[in-house]
């Protein structure tokens, strides 16, 4: 009978009204105006969404036709994507064992970082088609400046090789301060080794388009998307003159991203540059069954932290998702503990595993543009479409990819969106649990490996402004060092909590002055419930701390802080006296405090001055 009724039942539909209101009253705000945000792709992000916004001129139907929004591949075509975890071991006999053992548990690639090896004169793909069927499993070799060797060593076998050993020719070393000259006798080398690839093996893709590079110096993905256009563009004018069609070129390009956290911009960023690629195909005159172009994906290592490395997992796993939903071909989740050095077996495997539970229980991998048809997706990515392609005119205008690299201008942009990233994460706009949020201020901490090991710059190579990667934790785990080592010398910075009033009055900003110092790495000592002053001038007096910090609300504020204040300068000349909440310098100049702690605060800044005088006055 109930479910008779059920079948019968009539639901109200409900009108954009309703939905706002719903809104406002979850969210408990008056407006809607608060709720919108704005990304540092200078897009703003409406807390609601309606049918009214979609452009239904630029939808597809069904992957594999149109724009195609949906994906390259026709709804027939249900593989998914290729997992393809990178190994990145510095001893060749170790890379083929791990290789071995990832494809024994689910990898799906050959994947491996050259530029990690120490030798690479060790590599052997005879001896490793031995171990593994080289002509059943794809490769995914971005070999870097090794490219000339990876190359030359294949060009040696005789195996019928698919998927990817590529390089970016022009930027690879972008980040040392190095493009390459495409004009140069290198590049004519270059050029020859990826025609003679090509008739050894016409399934590779040799040429890579590589914008992980820029993620990880900071790039919001209109930036992302523009350079892959202009690198491409340059590849493909650079082939013909050496006789090949834009429809060549093509069929040997694999483009490169890095995920960053942004989940939805993410997701929509590769949507988008499927559209964005068609574009450029059909200006080429690339026949329609030959402007498929591989995608290969990774987990950024900008958003990654040595600080409470298990959130590592999280976040990998939120960006895997994004790049799964948004269609990529090849994915790489980095261990959680990669920054650290060499991972071990078990964050290998949980790694991979991510990927494994997608595709295997989740289905991902049976499901076609599984974020199509969303309101917000399909407006995003549009939104990225249009200004994917005006970034790309930007550069195009200034005469290409080489020409604002030369000059500076690409960088700076760059370095401007960094700037922000950074800011907002010492001000805690950015969030990232372990590092600025919710900190473990007594963790043992492995502190970061960084970059790759370094080769000669060579020959044929312009001297351009550096791209250097960042790490949005990076600051914060300096911060987390300089506390270590104070702590190693016997003297871990403390804090004393004055902690006003009963605990329901103190805890708020208690907890709030406590979070921030746990970022980097400093200790709250939360003094006893005191309730006048002589309990506050006692506790002080008996600490052994010589920094202190008020925790309470105005009303105690208005009673005790001024005393206070006044009585530690005259009686206790040599400590520090904080005060939680926000501030104007007069006021504290009234108070006599020296600082505050409050919402908003760069706290980056702040914590920089505490350690600062502690270690000023360890060395004095």
């Amino acid at each position: 009978m109930f479910i008779d009724q059920a079948k019968q039942a009539t639901f109200k539909q409900a009108t954009v009204n309703d939905w706002k209101n719903a809104a406002l009253k979850s969210t408990k705000n008056d407006d809607l105006k608060g709720l919108y945000t704005d990304t540092y792709e200078n897009i703003k992000i409406a807390p609601l969404y309606t049918k009214q916004q979609i452009n239904y001129d630029r939808l597809d139907q069904y992957p594999g036709e149109g724009s195609y929004l949906r994906g390259f591949d026709d709804s027939n075509n249900k593989r998914g994507w290729c997992i393809a975890q990178e190994q990145k071991m510095e001893d060749w006999k170790e890379l083929t064992r791990q290789l071995k053992l990832s494809l024994e548990r689910g990898q799906e690639a050959v994947a491996f970082d050259p530029l990690h090896l120490d030798e690479v004169d060790h590599v052997n793909f005879e001896e490793l088609n031995n171990i593994i069927p080289l002509d059943q499993i794809p490769l995914l070799i971005f070999a870097g400046s090794r490219f000339d060797i990876i190359a030359e060593k294949l060009l040696n076998v005789n195996i019928d090789l698919n998927g990817a050993v590529a390089a970016d020719f022009i930027t690879g070393e972008l980040n040392k301060g190095y493009i390459h000259n495409p004009g140069s006798s290198q590049m004519e080398h270059w050029i020859s080794q990826i025609k003679e690839l090509d008739r050894q093996f016409p399934s590779l893709h040799t040429i890579l388009i590589d914008t992980s590079s820029y993620k990880e110096a900071g790039a919001h993905a209109v930036q992302e998307l523009g350079i892959s256009l202009s690198l491409a563009v340059l590849y493909i004018e650079r082939m013909k003159k050496s006789g090949w069609s834009p429809a060549e070129t093509a069929s040997k390009l694999i483009f490169r991203f890095a995920i960053g956290a942004d989940f939805f911009m993410e997701l929509s960023k590769f949507r988008a540059f499927r559209v964005l690629w068609k574009t450029i195909a059909d200006v080429y005159g690339i026949p329609e069954g030959e402007q498929s172009v591989p995608i290969s994906a990774e987990t950024a290592n900008l958003t990654k932290s040595v600080l409470d490395p298990f959130v590592n997992i999280l976040r990998a796993g939120n960006e895997a998702l994004a790049g799964i939903l948004g269609g990529v071909n090849y994915l790489h989740v980095a261990p959680f503990d990669e920054l650290s050095g060499n991972p071990d077996n078990f964050s290998r495997r949980i790694a991979r595993n991510t990927q494994l539970l997608l595709k295997e229980e989740a289905l991902l991998d049976q499901v076609v543009d599984p974020a199509g048809g969303s309101y917000y997706i399909e407006t995003l990515t549009s939104h990225l479409v249009n200004k994917g392609w005006e970034f790309f005119k930007e550069i195009d205008k200034k005469g290409g990819i080489i020409e604002v690299l030369e000059e500076g201008w690409l960088q700076e942009r760059i370095h401007q969106v960094a700037t922000d990233r950074l800011k907002d994460m010492e001000n805690r706009k950015s969030r990232a649990v372990g590092v600025n949020v919710y900190a473990l201020a007594g963790e043992q901490v492995r502190y970061p490996v960084e970059g790759y090991p370094s080769f000669p710059a060579g020959k044929g190579k312009l001297k351009v402004e550096p791209l250097p990667s960042i790490r949005l934790a990076a600051t914060f785990e300096k911060l987390r060092q300089r506390s270590h080592k104070l702590s190693l010398r016997g003297e871990a910075p403390s804090v004393g909590i004055i902690c006003l009033g009963e605990l329901k009055a103190y805890k708020p900003y208690a907890d709030f002055v406590s979070g921030v110092l746990s970022s980097a790495g400093i200790q709250a000592v939360w003094s006893e419930e005191l309730q006048d002053l002589s309990d506050i001038k006692r506790y002080i007096e008996e600490s052994t701390e010589t920094t202190f910090c008020l925790c309470g609300p105005d009303s105690l504020y208005n009673e005790f802080a001024a005393e206070i204040g006044r009585w530690a300068k005259e009686r206790m000349p040599g400590i520090h006296l904080d005060i939680a909440g926000k501030f104007t310098e007069e006021e504290l100049e009234s108070l006599q405090m020296d600082g505050t702690f409050y919402t908003g605060q760069n706290i980056v800044e702040k914590l920089h001055g505490m350690l600062n005088r502690w270690e000023a006055e360890r060395n004095g």
